[in-house]
């Protein structure tokens, strides 16, 4: 079976799917020993992020153990994690959000 989706490090609260995954799937994720199983509540196109837990509005978002980015609302686990719902650093320390 190929790898459908990637957590890059066990600290991260978000993973990557490697090819467009539908909702409902189940994935189980393992990034240095830590192990998520997460149920994706809605599809995920290829090279998008999604949640791995719960986010709170206000929570840093991790990809590769380093923040990426703030949450502008909720996230629930397995829900696609893009501009809609998150701000990367680098426009909102440019003043944009």
């Amino acid at each position: 079976m190929a790898l459908e989706a990637i957590m890059f490090h066990p600290d991260d609260n978000t993973a990557v799917a490697l090819t467009d995954l539908p909702q409902g799937k189940v994935l189980k994720l393992t990034a240095d020993g830590q192990t998520r199983d997460v149920t994706l509540i809605e599809p995920i196109t290829y090279q998008h992020k999604f949640s791995t837990m719960p986010v709170w509005k206000g929570d840093k978002i991790l990809k590769y153990g380093q923040v990426i980015g703030e949450a502008t609302a909720d996230i629930k686990a397995g829900e696609h994690v893009h501009i809609h719902n998150m701000v990367g650093l680098r426009i909102k320390a440019a003043g944009k959000a």
